[in-house]
C-alpha cells in the first residue's frame, strides 16, 4: 500500500510538471522508440513500475494531442509496431514441432542493384485463413462496415456517418490545408447531397450470394473470383557472388541470374496478386453473408479531395465490383412502369459488353437471347452457362432473374422491381474538358451531342492508332542496323519500326482505353507505358511468345505504343489539350506565389 501511495505521489508530481512541456519532444523517434523500451521493460520493481506509468501517460497525452502527426512520426511508429508484431507473434500446427513466426521479414532482388523489403505471413497461416473464409478475423478485417441503421447526418467536417466510429467528411489524407479550407466553407448542400445517399436503404440478394459462393467454393473462377491455384513458381535464381576469379564464368553466371530473374520475380508477383484477390473475394463474401438477414442496410457517404461522393466501406459497396453490385439490391422496391422492362433489357446487353449500338439494338440483343436468360436463372450451373461468359456476370445473372420475374408475372409494368441499373459517363474527363471549352468535335466524341448510336471516343483513338503503326510497320528503311556510327536519328527510327512491327496486329481498343481515361487526370508517358504493357504481354503470351525472353523488346515497344497513343490524344482533343494547359498555366502561376490553387 505504501509503494502504491508512494507511485501516485510521484505521478501527481510529474503531471505537474508535464503541464506546461511542450508536445514537441513527444514526435521525435528517440522518445517513439523510448516509450516502446519503457513499456517492454516489465520490471516488477517500484522504479520499473514508474516507467511503465510515465509511458503510458506521455502516450495518452500524446494520442490526445490537436497536433497532426508527421508522415515521418507515423513511419516511425508503424516501423517499431511492425517490429514488435515480428517478434511477438507466432502460430503453431498440427504435425510441426515448435511455435513458428507469424510474419517474416524478407528481402528479394528487384534487379542488380536494388534490394525490396516485404512482409510476408506464414503459408499454413494464410491457408488457414482462407480455408474459414477469414471468419475467425470477422472483427478485425475492417471498422467500417455497411450500417444496420441509417447513418447519421452530416453536419460538419467531422460530424456525421456512423454512430461510433470517428468518420471524416473528406478524405485529405493528412492535408493541413484542406481541412482548414473545409472549417471555412460553406458544406451546406454537399452535405445534404451526401445525407440522400446514406439514406437510400439496400438489401442482399441472396440468390446472387449463394450463386458466388458455390463458385468461391467449387474453384470456378469467374469475375471477382479467382482462381484458388497458384502459378508454378520457379526456383529463385541465386545472385552469384561475384568473386569469381575467372571473367568469363563470372559473367555466364550473371547473364544466367538476369535471365532468371524477371520470369521469376513475374510469377511471384502473379501468386502475390491472385492472394490479394482470393482475400479481397472472401471480405466481400464474408461482409455480404453477415447482412444478408437484413431487411435494409445503409453506406455512409464522404468525398474525396476532388469532391467525388463515395460509400465509407471499403469492401462491399454498391459502386464496388461486379460482384459487390451483383449481390447488392435495393430495398424498397418499385413498379416497373411503362418502359421499365425495356431499360432492363438495355441494362442486359450493357453487361455484356454490346453497349456500343442504339439502345433499340440492345434491347433486341436481350430478345434474341431469352433461352439463354431463362436457363441462367433455372440452373447457372447446368450445361448452359452463357451467362458466365459476360462482361459482368454477377450483375448480369441478377438482371436475367428480374427480367424473368417481369415476364413471368404477367404484367410487367406493376411488377415490383428492386434491381438496380447502372449508368456511366462516356470519359467523364473529357466530357468536362468539352463542356468547359465548348468543344464541339471533343463532346460529339463522348456523347454530349444527341446520336441515335453512341459515340466511342476510344474506339476512336484505337483506329487511329493502328492506322500509324501499321504505317510504320509497312515501310521500308534504308538503314543499315550493323552500322557502328548511326545517328540518333536513324536509331529512333530503327527502334520505332522495330517496335510498329512486333505490336502491330495487337492493338485493340482494351490497349489505349486505360491512357485514353486517365490522360485527362494528368497521366505521365511513364504511366501510360505500363498501362499498355500490361495488355500487349497479355496478348502476346496468349500468342504463344516467351514475354521474359522479349523483355526488353517488349519494354520498348510500349514505349512507342505510349507515345503514339498520347500524340494521337493531342491531335484528337485540341480544345481538351488546349483546357488543360490554360489549367496548368493559372496552377503554376498560382502555386509560384505560394498559395494553393482553390475555388
Amino acid at each position: 500500500q505504501e509503494e502504491d501511495h508512494g507511485l501516485k505521489d510521484i505521478d501527481a508530481k510529474e503531471k505537474e510538471e508535464d503541464k506546461d512541456q511542450s508536445l514537441d519532444w513527444m514526435y521525435g523517434p528517440s522518445h517513439l522508440q523510448k516509450f516502446v523500451e519503457e513499456m517492454n521493460r516489465l520490471d516488477p520493481t517500484r522504479k520499473g513500475k514508474m516507467r511503465i506509468a510515465r509511458a503510458n501517460r506521455r502516450a495518452m497525452k500524446l494520442l490526445e494531442s490537436a497536433e497532426p502527426w508527421t508522415t515521418g512520426d507515423k513511419v516511425i511508429l508503424g516501423a517499431v509496431l511492425i517490429q514488435m508484431l515480428l517478434e511477438v507473434a507466432k502460430v503453431s500446427f498440427p504435425g510441426q514441432r515448435g511455435r513458428k513466426p507469424a510474419f517474416e521479414y524478407e528481402k528479394i532482388w528487384m534487379g542488380d542493384k536494388k534490394l525490396v523489403g516485404y512482409i510476408t505471413m506464414n503459408d499454413n497461416l494464410y491457408k488457414r485463413f482462407v480455408e474459414d473464409k477469414f471468419s475467425s478475423m470477422d472483427a478485425f478485417t475492417t471498422r467500417h462496415k455497411p450500417m444496420v441503421v441509417p447513418p447519421r447526418e452530416w453536419v460538419g467536417p467531422n460530424e456525421g456517418g456512423y454512430m461510433l466510429l470517428q468518420t471524416e467528411f473528406m478524405r485529405a489524407h493528412g492535408c493541413q490545408v484542406q481541412k482548414s479550407a473545409l472549417e471555412e466553407a460553406d458544406l451546406r448542400t454537399v452535405m445534404d447531397g451526401l445525407n440522400v445517399l446514406g439514406k437510400v436503404p439496400w438489401a442482399i440478394n441472396k440468390k446472387i450470394l449463394d450463386v458466388a459462393q458455390k463458385c468461391w467454393d467449387e474453384g470456378i473462377s469467374l469475375g471477382d473470383i479467382p482462381s484458388r491455384t497458384d502459378f508454378e513458381l520457379p526456383p529463385m535464381p541465386i545472385r552469384p557472388d561475384g568473386e569469381h576469379v575467372d571473367y568469363v564464368s563470372a559473367d555466364g553466371e550473371f547473364r544466367r541470374y538476369r535471365e532468371a530473374l524477371p520470369k521469376y520475380r513475374r510469377v511471384y508477383q502473379r501468386n502475390m496478386d491472385l492472394r490479394s484477390l482470393r482475400c479481397s473475394a472472401l471480405l466481400k463474401l464474408n461482409q455480404a453473408h453477415q447482412f444478408k438477414d437484413f431487411e435494409k442496410i445503409y453506406f455512409p457517404y464522404n468525398v474525396d479531395f476532388r469532391g467525388r461522393a463515395y460509400p465509407v466501406p471499403p469492401h462491399l459497396s454498391n459502386i464496388g465490383s461486379d460482384l459487390c453490385r451483383g449481390v447488392l439490391t435495393f430495398a424498397e422496391s418499385k413498379p416497373l412502369g411503362p418502359k421499365g422492362l425495356y431499360w432492363m433489357k438495355v441494362h442486359l446487353a450493357n453487361l455484356a459488353g454490346n453497349d456500343k449500338i442504339t439502345f433499340d439494338q440492345r434491347a433486341e440483343f436481350t430478345e434474341n437471347n431469352m433461352d439463354n436468360v431463362r436457363a441462367a436463372v433455372e440452373d447457372p450451373f447446368g450445361e448452359n452457362r452463357w451467362w458466365m461468359s459476360l462482361d459482368d456476370p454477377f450483375q448480369a445473372l441478377a438482371t436475367c432473374h428480374e427480367i424473368v420475374n417481369a415476364i413471368d408475372s404477367g404484367d410487367p409494368e406493376n411488377y415490383k422491381s428492386s434491381l438496380p441499373v447502372h449508368m456511366d459517363g462516356s470519359c467523364n474527363g473529357l466530357q468536362h474538358y468539352a463542356a468547359l471549352g465548348r468543344d464541339r468535335v471533343g463532346g460529339k466524341a463522348v456523347n454530349l451531342c444527341s446520336y441515335d448510336v453512341p459515340q466511342d471516343v476510344y474506339s476512336g483513338v484505337m483506329r487511329e492508332v493502328i492506322k500509324r503503326v501499321a504505317e510504320e510497320a509497312e515501310r521500308l528503311l534504308d538503314i543499315d542496323p550493323t552500322r557502328d556510327d548511326l545517328t540518333k536519328a536513324e536509331r529512333e527510327a530503327l527502334a520505332n519500326n522495330r517496335a510498329a512491327k512486333l505490336t502491330n496486329g495487337l492493338i485493340d481498343r482494351g490497349v489505349v482505353k486505360r491512357t485514353v481515361m486517365t490522360s485527362v487526370y494528368g497521366v505521365t508517358y511513364i504511366g501510360a507505358k505500363k498501362q499498355i504493357q500490361e495488355k500487349i504481354e497479355e496478348k502476346l503470351e496468349a500468342k504463344g511468345y516467351d514475354i521474359d525472353e522479349m523483355d526488353n523488346e517488349i519494354y520498348a515497344a510500349c514505349g512507342y505504343l505510349a507515345r503514339v497513343t498520347m500524340d494521337v490524344m493531342g491531335d484528337l482533343f485540341t480544345g481538351a489539350r488546349q483546357t488543360m494547359n490554360w489549367l496548368a498555366t493559372c496552377a503554376r502561376l498560382i502555386s509560384s506565389q505560394g498559395t494553393p490553387v482553390a475555388w
